[in-house]
């Protein structure tokens, strides 16, 4: 970091004078009341954005909420017909080809799902930290102290607290692909007269599939799908407002340590 202060400190000190006749070599380009206004015009635009952002948030709970019981109809699907368990015991389905495999993936997006809502609590608590710490900056009158505190606690919480909400719902979108592509498959076997599905009614003396059982298997297969399709949205979302808050708390950050650099320099 005390690299990438110094370059910029050396561009916005060459930047500045460059127009400027013999400027004398104590005098700075910009003062601290510059940098720190330079820095709080970068705080207010993720300020800006997050309170957009409050809305999308609000519905990852509600989304979160929603895909818990998707994949608890996803459990229902395979636990409620004998016929579709042991399609799926049997048939080398993507993913998940036995029966303890698609438990198990049943089990990780459940836990997924728990760990996005703890995920989505601290990023909304450290936003919620970030907007009251902006409220109380004072424009007209910025201290640099004030200013390079809350870009550090930005840089350091709230976008480690999105970044981790980001992954946790990508862990959910892989997860939910895979019980996507194991119903698709669940659905091909059970319109068709493969050597799997066969060798399932061998073993457990299963006549053809019921129209009850393709029926579960194709609204489960949508709404997935649906959820997926969600999913995705929202993960497009929170990664281009965290793109454009990145970017925004760096230079909050360089502008607020150039600021207090000056004012501890110009007390010596």
């Amino acid at each position: 970091m005390k690299r990438t202060v110094v370059a910029a400190a050396v561009l916005l000190m060459l930047g500045g004078c460059a127009q400027q006749p013999a400027p004398s070599p104590q005098k700075a380009c910009m003062n601290a009341a510059q940098l720190n206004s330079y820095g709080y015009d970068h705080l207010e635009k993720v300020a800006k954005l997050l309170r957009e952002d409050k809305k999308n948030i609000a519905s990852f709970e509600l989304f979160i909420n929603v895909m818990k019981g998707t994949v608890d109809n996803y459990s229902d699907m395979i636990k409620s017909s004998v016929y579709i368990s042991n399609v799926v015991r049997y048939l080398p389905v993507p993913y998940a080809g036995e029966v303890s495999n698609t438990t198990k993936l049943i089990s990780k997006t459940l836990l997924n799902l728990g760990g996005a809502a703890s995920a989505l609590n601290r990023y909304k608590n450290s936003s919620d930290t970030f907007l009251a710490g902006f409220d109380k900056l004072n424009r007209a009158n910025l201290n640099a102290a004030d200013v390079s505190k809350l870009a550090a606690y930005a840089d350091t919480k709230l976008l480690s607290d999105a970044r981790a909400l980001e992954d946790s719902l990508n862990e959910i979108s892989s997860s939910t692909a895979m019980m996507s592509a194991t119903t698709q498959s669940i659905s091909d076997a059970l319109d068709s007269t493969s050597a799997y599905v066969d060798q399932a009614k061998s073993f457990v003396g299963l006549s053809q599939p019921g129209g009850d059982d393709k029926n579960k298997v194709a609204q489960n297969r949508s709404s997935i799908n649906t959820r997926m399709a969600q999913l995705n949205q929202k993960i497009v979302s929170l990664e281009k407002s965290g793109q454009a808050n990145r970017y925004n708390i760096a230079k909050a950050r360089i502008y607020s340590e150039l600021a207090l650099q000056i004012d501890s320099s110009s007390q010596k």
